[in-house]
Formats: structure tokens, sequence, C-alpha cells
């Protein structure tokens, strides 16, 4: 009686908690009051400091204020309350105890007690009824003594309200009506004639049976009551185990909390955990669930708050569609059914096993097809990020940051099993008949609202529907208001009839747990034809699930999580690709010290053997020397080098013998460098005369020899020493007869140690500055890796936004996970996505690999897609493009081969881990075959240079050479070009061509292979390059010699890169196997023969984004402009560096940028006459055409001396009359402020660089302007430009107050002054906003110049473009 009795009073708690049953594939749930009690010591936890204190129970600590206010007592009282509950938790175990062993004692078996001898039925169930009602007084009992033990807790959480009688009266009334419901459900079960055996001993089936039936194995709690919202509970970590089961508490759909305080004063705990539900179902819920985070705590609310909500929820109870109700009735009348008439399916489970068994796992799903939820159903906050799994093996050990990794397919699910969707055919038939009664047409099996993350029958029937009929129908599904879609195909019911009324289909559907709508159509597959509920769709009603902001808020949540650890990631990896930048740069700089030292003492060398070879040059070696002159002059000791030397003269006979005084001026190797030694000479006694051997005795008193001599320092590095004689007042002079006398110097140098010497010289007198000059080459070295670094970095990091791998460099022969979100490419919003791969520039054996299909890493299809690749061993770069079908015949359009480049990443030879200590990278693999390109140009700076032509050709061909490609440019060999600059010229044979003979020269011209082609046809003998009238067929002539010379030689190009219209024939010429790419400088020039070029080349270009815009509707251009890509021009950064400029007073950088900029400012008006007054200086250097808005040239000459600066101009017109009415301005302008402004009609290079560094600012104003690199010199010396928004001045300027998203849209930041207007306001605008900037905000300013010379403009990222457009033009 002890067993049943906890049986019944089982049944009563259950139908009062109304919460989810324990049945296999349910979950076990925490007491929400304790959880309650925790929330509750974490809100008054936040209201201050704290101190910590044991709970009595010795549970979990309790934090309460450390001030001893109110809400720390509340806290501790909250916490004495949580250990009654954990008392009445213990109880129960006991009575589940005692439960068990009294039914071993019984003896007797389930089947027994269901199924009572027939004879004496009657006076058994009348028995059995008896018991029933006895037992059903002692349930009331325990109830009391239960709920006696609650009331101190309700009594708690009423008096964090602050009117506690209004809240109690309302608690009580709801509890009241609640035992109400549980004895009117308890009398109807009895009295339909379920089994009382089955009441006291199953409660939980007949508890199922009440709401949902037995045939549809839904219980009390799967199908709660109308207008609640069965939520599970998520525990804590430190709550796992096998707890008793817990009250339910129902909660208002969006507002958990608030529905939670208003049922937690009605709840009752619990009694011990049924057997029926099963343990193992009840681990698997917590291994799953105990990773989840709590929900959000908030504070107690007040009484009218509980209120409002607990009305909220009636009057939801009160609104809900009768097609509910019907539902609900029908079930309750198919589990009323006797039990011979559904044999199929017992109204009681199975007791379980001793040793129970975790529940199957699910089966795997396809990858593409896997949705992975990322929280639980509402309203439960949003799941933690996912865990990454461990990397594989080989994978960085530094940094610990790994991008983050999809969660796991299977999560923890709700009822799920089959039983939930089984019924008998009876059982169908009663539900259909019930459904067929209200007019509808759709009904579910379990009844609604369904639970969500479970299966669910359909039955559509399509009698009263409007499709026809000997149809195949097809249920289309549309989740969470039709973002996802799925085609279900129907089958026909076969437990159901067929005839006139009804025609059932059905099929099972698999709810996600991400749900909040399910709404679906059924159309038939053979006509087409749909049945939409008459435009409204068909909806599932939910139980369980959250709104849609929850769901919403969820999946932003893991999305952020997600992200953050895709960020960490990148800045991990980007940080140790920073650390290799800097290691770069460091062995950049120490090559360039080295490179420096070579280079400066291959100059000293040179310089020395330069002097050597001069002084002893063939001229002096063949002087007539000798050590004496009978009778004139002789070295009494001889003349050694370095040492001292005595020379005698004998003035007798000599043009001085009338002099007094004798004076030797001596000098050598030819009288070198003219230094002369002067020595005054004595008169020699007779005794040194005959000692030195100058005469004998006999003749010592002849009158005819009169000598003199002194002693002469013999120089150490001196061959021949050269001597003259005059008087002391060098009126008379002897030498010899305008020979001089000469005597070569015994043990002088040779050349080699005399080149020596003089090297060592040169070097100690340069020292201090070879010393500064190699430390601006490590700085410039440095930065300059520090510019690709950056560079590199900022082309990553636009990428990284949606494509990265891991590990960030692929390793050769090694896995490689690819990272791609669709939402920010042209596959936005595709339902699959897939991945192509090559290998090499897609030239590796393996080819073009079939798509490989990529799985969402967050349901339901958001943020990053994943996939995996195999890279190949000899792979030296890996290539990708995305798509979103993997049959080529079923393209659909979309994919995204980055605008025709396609992606591509370099491929390490060993993973990065192998790198030592891990801290770097592994390097990109060397078995990249260079591609060779040819440039074919009739510019090339600066030995043929007129416009930007040739320093394109040039810097170009450098950034690419420096890239490890080959690189030689084909130039007509002017008559005009400064050969000086060529080093090592030299002609390499001939070949005929055109009916003349060509020459070949080759040099080298700024480091870059140059092969020079003379034609003898006398159409580079011309003076110039442009000019004549007949420069279209030279330079067509030249065309065709640069593709016959390439065959000739074999030149074997994989590349022909042809410059404007000058050599655009090349593009259409006999090339072979090349591909050509044509670039367009300047569209104003040669427009046929410009379209006939891009109707011929493979890829074309133009020299800045916003200009190839402006070009693109002309008639040239349009037809082609798929070809056409736009890549800004750079500078020569070796050339244009203020840190390392020749031409300035002073070298300086962005930090020191004031002082340098002072200094080169003083020196350009000493130059030009200016005063030194601290007025802005406004600059402009061009070529005075209208191109260039001469008007607004002169229009802003004006208007800066009105505003007190300083105008220079350096440039000339070709045409007469507009340099005729410059010369008038000047003259104007001079008379007016004559020291506050200078024109220059001349081209002078070593001015331009003073002017760049010694201007404020720099204008532009020109009416189009394909690229223009005025204004980005001007930014590297840190004059601020002030430009007109047209070409690439637009690409390259961003207006300081206007153009701020802009620039953060290109990358860069704001660093001049825009106009858009063609006439004076608009330029004074602009002109005016920086004037007045300079005057009023010198700091402001300051930072400006900092910031534009700390941007990139060289050629390093172009350079890259058009690698990748030879690469393109390869494929094409």
């Amino acid at each position: 009686m002890h067993t049943k009795s906890l049986g019944q009073q089982g049944l009563q708690r259950r139908a009062l908690q109304g919460s989810l049953s324990h049945a296999p594939g349910s979950s076990a749930r925490v007491c929400p009051l304790d959880k309650h009690a925790r929330n509750s010591r974490r809100v008054e936890a936040r209201a201050g400091p704290t101190t910590t204190t044991k709970s009595d129970s010795g549970g979990s600590d309790s934090q309460a204020p450390a001030d001893g206010s109110g809400a720390g007592a509340m806290a501790a009282k909250i916490s004495a309350v949580a250990s009654k509950i954990s008392a009445a938790r213990e109880l129960a175990r006991r009575l589940a105890e005692e439960k068990q062993a009294a039914g071993i004692a019984s003896g007797r078996s389930a089947t027994d007690t269901l199924t009572p001898p027939a004879e004496n039925g009657n006076a058994t169930r009348a028995e059995a009824l008896a018991r029933a009602l006895k037992k059903a007084e002692t349930t009331r009992d325990s109830l009391q003594r239960l709920k006696a033990e609650n009331e101190a807790l309700r009594d708690l959480l009423v008096e964090l309200a602050s009117d506690k009688a209004a809240a109690r009266n309302r608690i009580n009334a709801v509890e009241q009506a609640a035992v109400k419901a549980v004895e009117t459900r308890m009398v109807a079960a009895v009295t339909a004639g379920a089994d009382v055996e089955t009441v006291t001993e199953h409660p939980a089936a007949v508890a199922g049976s009440v709401t949902g039936g037995s045939g549809s194995g839904t219980s009390l709690e799967e199908a709660p009551d109308v207008g609640t919202t069965a939520t599970p509970f998520i525990p804590e970590p430190e709550e796992m185990g096998p707890e008793p089961e817990a009250p339910q508490i129902p909660v208002t759909a969006g507002r958990p909390v608030e529905s939670a305080q208003a049922a937690a004063a009605t709840a009752t705990p619990s009694p011990p955990m049924e057997p029926s539900a099963s343990p193992a179902s009840a681990t698997h819920f917590y291994e799953e669930e105990a990773s989840m985070p709590e929900p959000e705590e908030q504070a107690p609310q007040a009484p009218e708050a509980m209120a409002a909500a607990l009305e909220a929820q009636e009057a939801q109870q009160q609104q809900t569609a009768s097609y509910n109700d019907v539902m609900h009735a029908a079930a309750a009348a198919v589990a009323a059914l006797p039990a011979q008439q559904a044999p199929a399916q017992p109204a009681v489970r199975e007791q379980p096993k001793a040793a129970p068994q975790a529940p199957p796992e699910p089966p795997k799903q396809p990858a593409a097809q896997q949705q992975a939820p990322v929280a639980p159903p509402a309203p439960a906050p949003p799941t933690r990020a996912p865990t990454p799994k461990p990397a594989p093996a080989g994978a960085p050990v530094e940094p610990q940051v790994l991008p983050p990794r999809a969660p796991t397919p299977q999560q923890a699910r709700g009822p799920e099993s089959a039983d939930r969707i089984m019924a008998t055919p009876p059982q169908l038939q009663q539900l259909a008949n019930l459904v067929m009664g209200t007019g509808q047409r759709v009904s579910s099996i379990p009844p609604q609202p369904v639970a969500i993350n479970g299966p669910v029958r359909v039955f559509y029937n399509r009698v009263k529907g409007p499709l026809p009929p000997n149809g195949s129908l097809v249920l289309k599904l549309g989740l969470n208001r039709w973002d996802g879609l799925q085609d279900l195909d129907m089958k026909l019911a076969d437990h159901l009839p067929c005839d006139q009324n009804q025609e059932w289909w059905e099929v099972v559907v698999a709810l996600p747990a991400e749900l909040f709508r399910v709404d679906f159509v059924v159309y038939d597959k053979r006509s087409g034809a749909y049945d939409n509920n008459q435009s409204k769709d068909f909806q599932l009603q939910l139980a369980g699930a959250p709104s849609e902001e929850e769901l919403l808020e969820a999946r932003l949540a893991a999305f952020r999580a997600w992200d953050e650890q895709r960020v960490r990631y990148l800045e991990a990896e980007n940080a140790r690709l920073w650390r290799a930048v800097e290691m770069a740069g460091l062995e950049a700089a120490s090559l360039a010290r080295i490179a420096f030292r070579q280079r400066r003492e291959a100059e000293v060398r040179a310089e020395a053997a330069a002097t050597v070879s001069e002084r002893r040059r063939p001229e002096v070696n063949a002087l007539q020397a000798a050590d004496r002159a009978q009778g004139v002059f002789a070295w009494t000791t001889p003349p050694i080098a370095g040492k001292k030397a005595f020379l005698a003269f004998n003035k007798h006979k000599s043009p001085l013998e009338h002099s007094n005084t004798v004076r030797v001026h001596v000098g050598y190797d030819g009288w070198w460098n003219q230094v002369k030694q002067v020595y005054d000479m004595a008169l020699m006694p007779t005794n040194e005369v005959i000692h030195g051997g100058l005469m004998g005795p006999r003749a010592a008193h002849d009158h005819t020899q009169q000598w003199y001599g002194c002693l002469v320092d013999v120089p150490h590095s001196a061959a021949v020493l050269d001597f003259v004689f005059s008087d002391r007042d060098q009126r008379t002079w002897d030498n010899n007869n305008m020979k001089d006398f000469h005597t070569r110097i015994q043990g002088a140098l040779t050349n080699e140690e005399l080149t020596d010497i003089l090297a060592t010289a040169l070097r100690k007198e340069s020292a201090e500055r070879d010393q500064e000059g190699e430390d601006r080459a490590a700085k410039r070295a440095q930065r300059k890796a520090a510019v690709k670094g950056e560079a590199l970095k900022k082309r990553r990091s636009a990428i990284n936004t949606f494509l990265y791998t891991v590990p960030y460099m692929p390793a050769a022969g090694q896995k490689v996970e690819v990272y791609y979100n669709p939402d920010h490419t042209p596959l936005r919003g595709r339902p699959n996505i897939y991945m192509r791969a090559g290998w090499n520039r897609w030239s590796l054996a393996q080819g073009f690999q079939a798509a490989a299909p990529m799985s969402p890493t967050l349901s339901p299809k958001l943020g990053f897609w994943r996939g995996e690749l195999t890279v190949p061993e000899d792979a030296w770069g890996m290539d990708l493009m995305f798509i979103d079908t993997n049959n080529p015949q079923q393209a659909t359009g979309f994919f995204d081969n980055n605008g025709g480049l396609d992606y591509h990443f370099p491929v390490a030879r060993q993973h990065a881990a192998a790198a030592p200590g891990g801290a770097l990278p592994a390097q990109p693999s060397k078995l990249r075959q260079p591609l060779r390109i040819v440039h074919v140009a009739v510019e090339m700076a600066p030995i043929a240079k007129v416009g930007g032509m040739g320093d394109v050709v040039t810097a170009l061909g450098r950034a690419v050479q420096e890239e490890g490609h080959a690189v030689e440019v084909i130039l007509p060999k002017f008559d005009c070009i400064n050969y000086n600059l060529v080093e090592n010229l030299r002609q390499e044979g001939s070949f005929s061509w055109g009916g003349t003979n060509v020459r070949v020269w080759r040099g080298m011209v700024e480091g870059l292979p140059t092969t020079f082609l003379e034609p003898e046809n006398g159409h580079v003998w011309r003076g110039c390059i442009y000019g004549r009238n007949d420069d279209h067929v030279r330079f067509g002539f030249h065309c065709g010699a640069a593709l016959q010379y390439l065959k000739s030689y074999n030149v074997k190009a994989d590349i022909l890169h042809c410059h404007d219209w000058q050599s655009a024939p090349i593009a259409w010429g006999d090339k072979g196997p090349a591909r050509t790419v044509f670039t367009i400088h300047n569209l104003s020039y040669g427009a046929d023969l410009v379209g006939r070029a891009m109707a011929a080349c493979d890829v074309a270009t133009t020299v800045s984004p916003t200009y190839a815009t402006e070009i693109s509707g002309s008639g040239a251009i349009a037809p082609h402009l798929g070809k056409l890509y736009g890549i800004r021009n750079g500078i020569d950064a070796d050339v244009w560096d203020p840190a390392n400029d020749p031409h300035l007073p002073m070298a300086y950088g962005p930090d020191n940028a004031g002082e340098g900029k002072w200094a080169a400012k003083r020196a350009l008006r000493q130059r030009l006459g200016l005063s030194g007054a601290d007025v802005p200086i406004v600059a402009c250097v061009t070529r005075l055409v209208a191109q260039k808005g001469i008007h607004l040239i002169k229009h802003a000459a004006w208007k800066t001396l009105e505003r007190g600066g300083q105008y220079v101009l350096l440039g000339s017109a070709p045409d007469p009359k507009v340099q005729g009415e410059f010369n008038a301005l000047a003259q104007a302008l001079k008379a007016q402020y004559h020291d506050r402004v200078a024109l220059v009609f001349q081209y002078d290079e070593p001015l331009s660089h003073l002017i760049y560094a010694g201007s404020d600012m720099f204008l532009v104003p020109s009416m189009f302007e394909p690229c223009g690199l005025t204004q980005m010199i001007a930014m590297q010396y840190g004059a601020i430009p002030i430009v007109r928004k047209t070409g690439g001045l637009a690409d390259t300027v961003f207006d300081v107050d206007h153009d701020e998203d802009r620039a953060a849209a290109a990358g860069m930041e704001t660093n001049g002054f825009v106009f858009e207007s063609t006439d004076a306001p608009g330029m004074d605008y602009a002109l005016n906003r920086a004037l007045n900037m300079w005057y009023s905000n010198r700091g402001g300013w300051g930072e400006l110049v900092g910031r534009a010379m700390r941007m990139d403009w060289s050629w390093f990222s172009p350079a890259l473009d058009y690698i990748e457009l030879y690469y393109k033009a390869m494929r094409t």
C-alpha cells in the first residue's frame, strides 16, 4: 500500500508541475527553486562588496554584502532554504528506496497487477477503487506535509516583493486552481475505466493518457496545459548527477525570469524519480547540457509584475485556438480505448533494466546537411562558443589560439524516440475522424503543440484540399519564417481508409532545436498545384520553442563568440607574420649595411684606381728622367721613396748664373695636382762638392762651377720627381728648356700599392659620411621591409574578412582547412557552397580538382563555411574558387573567383611548427618557376623619359623583378638617350627586319636588363623621341622589330607587356605562345590603336581604378570592358625618399618632418630669393598644358598671395602662347609680390626635390588625370596635396573634412584637401581650408604631415596586382 500511495502522490505532483515526463529520450531536471536561490545570490553579490560564508548544510558558498545590509540577510535566508530543499531531496530518495523494497516484497509481477482475472473483474475493480481512494487521502496528507516544508521558501520569495500580501493572495489562488485541476484529472482517469493498478504503479503513463494518450507516446509533461510553454531548465555543472525529479516551473514565453519567480512560490518538492525515467537518459542530458551557460540573472520583480505575468499566462491559456482543443480531445479519446483494441501499443511502459543503457547515438549526417544547434530552446540563453578541436599533428605551438570549429553535429535532444510518433490504426482513425469533424485537413502526432528537437508525423487530407487526385504529394517545409527550405516526399497513410471524404498522406518531419516557427505547404509533384491554406500557409504549433528574438540573440551570441575566436587566431597569425617581417627587416638592414660597405669600397677602390691611372699615365712613364746631368744637377744621395735626398745644382752657365740666390721647386709624377715643395738652396763648400763627386780635387779652384744644394723630402707615393730652379724672387727660372728636370725614385710603389694607399686615405677622409650613409641604407632597407609587410598585411586583412586557412600557410603534403564566408561575396544566400582547388597557378598535374563540399560552422548556415583539402607534395601555391554546385553541367552563374583572378595562397615546404622555436611560419616553397616578362616601350626613366610612361616601365619592372621574376625591356636606341646612365652597354649582333639591318645592343638600366634595337633606316636618329610626323610609322616598325628579335634570339617570353598606342601593335602581332598585357596610360592619344589592342590583348590595365571607370564608356574600351583593370601607379621610393635625398640640406622622415622641412624651406627660399617670413609655401610642379588646369594654376597664385602665403611654380609650356601668358603672369606677380613668388619655367630635377621638401601645400588642379605622380611624391616629402577629384587623384587623396568613410573603405586615412568643380570657387574652397588649418592649427597640421608621409605609395602592392594579372593572362 505504501508503494501505491507513493505512486498516487507522484501522479498528483506531476499533474501540478506540468513538466516534461521522464520517458525514454527525455531529460532529467534539477530543482529550479534551488537554481533560483543561486541566481538570487548572484544578484545580491553584484550589489556591492561581498564576503563569503558557508551555508548551514555545508553546501555551496553564499554571498552576503560586507556591510551586513538587508540584502545580505536575505541571501543568507535563501541559502538556508536551499538547505531545506536538499533535505527534501534526501527524503524523496528514502521514499523511493522504500517503494522499491515494498514492490519486491509484494512478489507480484506487473502483468498480474495490470491484468486481473476476468471472472471476478467487478469485485477486483471495486476493491481497487477503494484502495485508490484511500491512497488519495494518504497522498493529500503527504502533500500537505511537503507543502508545509516549503512554506518558508515561499515566504522568502514573496518577501523580495514590496507588497507581500498581494503576492501571497495571488499565489494561493493559483495553487488552489492547480490542486483542483489535479483532483479533477484523477477522478476523470479513474471513472473512465483506467486500471487502478496502472494509476498507482505507473502515474506517468496515466498522466500521459489524460493528455496525449499512450498510443502517441506523449505524456502529460510532453503536452502541457493549453497556453503553457514547457521549457527545459538548464542545469549548472555543479548540479550534475543522479538528482531526483524536480518540479518544473511554468514559464511565460519571452519572460523566463519573471515567470520562474511567479511560479516558484507555488511549487512543491517532488517525490523521487520514477522508475520509468531512464537514468541513462538523465545522464546523457547532463553530459550534453553541463557546459551550457545559465540564464541571465535578474532582480526579483515587484508583486504587480508577478501578478501581471500570471495574468498574461492565463490570458494565453484562454486564447488557445480550437484546433488545439480538438487535438487534445482526440488524444484523450484514443487513450480511453479498451486495451484489446490497441494490442500493438501497450498502455504501460516497461520498467528499466537494472543496468541502464546509454541512449543510442543518432545517425551521423553528411557534413553538408548537418545543422548543429547553437543554443537550447528558449528561454535558455545561447550556448557558449564551440570548443575548437585539438590542432592536428605538427600544428603551431605558439600562440595557443586556433580558429573555431563547427559545433558537434548532434547536440542534446528532447523526446525524439520512435514511440513519440507511433499510434495504432484505431487511434489514427479516431484522430482522423475528430479532425475531419472540425473541417481541418492537417493533423500531427504528437498533437500540437509539438516539442522541438524531435520528430513529428504530419498528416494531410488531400480530399479536403485543392490538390488534384492521382498525384504525388510533397510537403515543402519552411523553418523559421522560411529561412530554411526542405522538400519532403509524402506517402499514403496505409492504416487509414481512402474514400470520398478522406485520403490521408503523411510524412515524418525532424524538427531541429533552433526553431521558433514551422510553416509548410503541400504541392502536387506532377501538376505543380499548391495548397497553401488560402495563402496563409500551414503552421505547426510548437512547445518549448524559443521566440524569434531569443533565437536570433542566441545565434548572434554564438556567432560573436565564434568570430572572437577567429579574430584571435588571425591576430595571432598576423603577429607571427609580423615577427617574420621584423626579422626580415633586421636581415635586410644587415644586408644593406654589407651592400653599402661593398659598394662604397668598390667606389673608393675605383676612385683610387682612377687616380693612380691618371697620376701614372703613360706620359709620366715616358718622361726623360735621370739622376744627374753633368755640370747641371746631381743627387748626391739617391732619391728613395719616403726619405730625404740631397740635390745639388750648378748655377754656372744657367739662367741663374747672375743670381745671388737659388731656389728649387719640387713636384712629383708629372706635377700631379700641381703640388709643389719649395726649398732654398745654399752654396756648397768645396770639400762637400768634392766629397759629393760633383768635381775632382784638381778643379777645386774652378770658378766655372758654383754648386748649391739642399735636402729634399721624397714623397712616399711618388714615382718620379719633377723639379725646376729659380731665384728667390722667382723672376729667373731654369726649367731645362721648358722640359723640366725629372728623376725616377728608387723603391717607388707599384700601381696596386699606390691604389691601396689612396683608398685608405679616401676611407679615412669619408669615414663619418660613410657611416651616416650606411645607417641610412640600413634604415631604408628596414623601412622597405616594413612597408612590404604592411602592404601584405592589408591585403591579407581584406581577404581574411571572408577567407582564411588553417594552418595559415598551407604545407605541402599536409591537410589544410579552408574557411569561407559567402555573406561577403557573390555567393551570399546560396544554399550550398563548394570549393574548387588547384595548385601552382592551376598548372600542377593534379589539376583542377572536383568541387569539394563545404559545411557551415554555425547553424543555420551562419557565418563561415568549412572545407578540407590535402596539399600535394610538389605544390608551391594553392588556388581556390567557390561555386554553389558540384555539377559543372548545372552551372547557375553563381561563383566567386575574385573577379577572375581567383584566390591564391603560398604553400610552405614544411609545416609552420617545424620552424625553429615555432615562432615563425614556414617559408614559401622555392619550387615556383618565375615568369619571364618583356616590356616593349618607347620610354624608360631615366634615360628616355618624356611622361609618366617612362617611370612606370622602369619602376614596375624593378618591382616585379624583386618578386623573383625575370624582366627585360626592349627600347629603341634613340640617339638622344644619355648612354652614360646605361651600364655595360655592348652590341650583340644584328638581324634583318623590314628591309634593313637592325643592330642589337644590351645593357643595364636601373638594374633592369635592357635591349636596344637600332635599325639602320634612320628611324631612331632624329635627335628626339617624339615630335616627328611619322611617329606612328617609326614606333610601328619598332614593334615589328621587337617581335622579330624575340624569334631571332629565341627569347621565350611568358608575357609581353605593351604600353599605350606606341607599342599597341605588339598585341596583334605574331608573338607565338606569349600572352599580352596592354596598359593604357592616357586615352587622349591614339584611340584607334588602343581599341585594336584592347580587342587583341589578353588582359588590359590602366593606371588607376577611377580612371578605368572614367574611360569605360569610350568606344575603344566599352566592347572589351571585361578585360580592363585599374591599378594605381606607384612612385620609385628609392629615388623619391627624403631620408636619402642628396638634393636636400637635411635627411628627414615622418618623425622629424618639422625640422627637415624647415631646413628645406630655408634652402628653397635662399635659392629662389623669397623672404624668410613664417608663412606657408604653396607649390606646383607640372607641365603647363590645358589638362593640368592652367587657369586654376594662375588663380591659385593670386589667391595664395592674397592670403599671405608664398607661391612657387616649376614647369614649362610646349605651347608658345601659353608660355607667353605665364611670362606675363610672372612679371605681374613679381611687380606686386617681389619676395613672395617665384615662377621657374624650365625643368630642374634637383630644384623639384627641394620644392617638394620645402613646400607646405602642393597644388594639382588637373581637369583629368589618369593617375598622377606628383601628389604622391608630395606626400612622401610631407607636402599636403590640394587636388581636384578625378582619376588617380581621387584614388590617392582623401579630404580631411569629408572623406573619412571613403578613405576607410580604401584602407587608408585622410591626407589632403579635395575639390570637385573645375572653376575657381571650387578650388578656393579647398585652398582656403588648407591655409586656415596651417595658420590656426599647427599641431593638427603636423599630425597631417606625419600621416601623409607614412602612407605607402611604393610600387610593391601595385606590382603584386600586375603579377596576378600576368597569371590571369596565362590562363586566358
